[in-house]
């Protein structure tokens, strides 16, 4: 199912690199439609000018279900991509741009979340990390297409129209809504169905208790409004790590370069075919992806993010002190090497934390009450700190030189890092009622304790007899024992 729900950010991921590829063709003199510098950088924007309204939309429609929100995300990509096919102005690409845009917001949040919501304690950390990887694989396939089909800038948005298209099929077909959605909207007959399919019980065999346990919310009193659960602090304090860690991932440069990535391969002094250094960014920034989905189990949030940020900042630096020594008129003879291997370290050492873990941790580090706005909300903040980058990094190249801004990155990198050892919680093995209540402060695990223990007696003093859902896993002996162990009881 995880899967299958990560199919629909294929598209969508795709608008990251197009702009890499599909300037020079479109600013070249055979084009049919011919664009000048600032329009360039005005179709590179676009997209990060839609994405964080598609955030926006997918806050409202994954309230509306999750399964919904991922064949929203492929429909709108299709259009996106559509429309840039038959562009025949540069308005047309700049609308199709913007389409495509709202499609990667909406693309960014519900993947992650399925992921999240349907895995186990165990997995989640390797699930939560898959989005990230069809991330990659999307900006990989679309710098091939580029490299295969050099200056046709059509065909390139025909072959990525094609996923959102095969996606859109898969989730009407195969993909199940979650679990807690499902609970969350009181269909618990529906939830346990699923949660069995999961399990791979027969339909016909009754449920295990810890599937009660799995489906049990979180104790929580019925007047508070939902402003109110916004303003806890089990949901203020992850915000505010998120934000941070957000705001160092995208001023380290990290999606410049995947927008401007033939650009920054030449003004790097990399000698190869501009178009070849995009497919081996592309490459490894999906090797980095895989590699933290294998090991993010075992080391979590983490180390993982410290090593990124120290990485970055070590091979951002090389690079910034290579491109100064060079704009000193110093001679390197070093065939154009030690940028290559300066940029591909620095997005490698990038997705082992920066770039994949605040995609990952935003669907596991929200309260259920929370959870459709705060993740929506969180990746349309990261996404405007994304446009500014992108929309200014022409200006900062002009102003400070190619060495200058990657000494900023640098900067930001480091700082990226040293908030990552003081602020960034560990959320390995916990489940996503464990993490709330780790947020949470001591008052409000307290009071979430005892109105527990008010439901839990409550639920044993309504006797067996007059509920036929208990029929699914206890004989009135049972009942008893764990009635006097107060332990967790699901009722429906």
């Amino acid at each position: 199912m995880s899967l299958c729900a990560n199919s629909s950010v294929l598209g969508p991921s795709m608008a990251f690199g197009y702009s890499g590829v599909a300037l020079q063709p479109l600013m070249s003199p055979t084009s049919d439609v011919k664009i000048n510098k600032v329009q360039a950088n005005w179709i590179a924007t676009a997209t990060a000018l839609g994405i964080p309204f598609g955030c926006i939309l997918s806050s409202y429609t994954m309230r509306r279900g999750r399964k919904l929100s991922l064949l929203i995300t492929s429909v709108i990509s299709f259009i996106g991509w559509f429309v840039i096919y038959l562009a025949g102005t540069y308005e047309q690409i700049l609308v199709g741009r913007i389409i495509s845009g709202i499609a990667t917001g909406t693309a960014s949040v519900p993947a992650t979340v399925y992921s999240a919501e349907v895995a186990s304690p165990k997995w989640r950390s390797t699930m939560a990390t898959w989005t990230s990887i069809a991330i990659a694989a999307g900006v990989l396939i679309v710098y091939i297409f580029g490299y295969a089909f050099k200056d046709n800038w059509r065909m390139v948005a025909l072959m990525c129209a094609m996923f959102p298209l095969v996606s859109a099929v898969l989730t009407l077909a195969v993909v199940l809504e979650t679990p807690i959605w499902l609970r969350d909207r009181g269909r618990l007959d529906e939830a346990l169905q699923v949660l069995k399919k999961f399990h791979g019980i027969p339909k016909d065999v009754p449920p295990p208790p810890h599937l009660y346990q799995e489906l049990k919310p979180h104790p929580q009193e019925r007047k508070q409004n939902f402003m109110k659960h916004m303003a806890k602090r089990s949901a203020m304090l992850p915000f505010g790590i998120m934000i941070g860690y957000f705001f160092f991932q995208q001023f380290s440069g990290i999606f410049v370069i995947v927008y401007y990535a033939v650009n920054i391969v030449q003004s790097a002094g990399v000698t190869i075919d501009p178009n070849l250094g995009a497919v081996l960014i592309g490459l490894t920034r999906l090797l980095g992806s895989i590699l933290v989905a294998c090991v993010s189990k075992k080391l979590g949030r983490r180390k993982p993010s410290i090593v990124s940020g120290a990485a970055m900042t070590i091979f951002m630096g090389a690079l910034s002190v290579y491109l100064l020594v060079k704009d000193k008129g110093y001679a390197i003879n070093d065939g154009g090497l030690v940028p290559v291997i300066c940029i591909l370290m620095y997005i490698f050492g990038s997705t082992l934390g920066f770039l994949v873990i605040p995609f990952a941790m935003v669907g596991e580090v929200y309260p259920a009450k929370v959870k459709e706005v705060l993740t929506g909300l969180t990746t349309c903040i990261s996404y405007i700190f994304s446009c500014i980058t992108v929309k200014t990094y022409p200006d900062m190249e002009l102003a400070m030189g190619k060495h200058g801004v990657f000494i900023f990155f640098t900067v930001i990198s480091l700082l990226g890092t040293i908030f990552v050892v003081f602020f960034l919680p560990e959320t390995k093995g916990k489940s996503l009622r464990e993490i709330e209540d780790m947020f949470a402060g001591k008052k409000e695990v307290a009071d979430s304790q005892e109105k527990e223990k008010m439901v839990d007696l409550k639920d044993v003093s309504a006797g067996v007899e007059e509920n036929d859902e208990l029929k699914y896993f206890a004989g009135k002996k049972e009942m008893t024992t764990i009635s006097n162990n107060k332990s967790e009881l699901f009722l429906k």
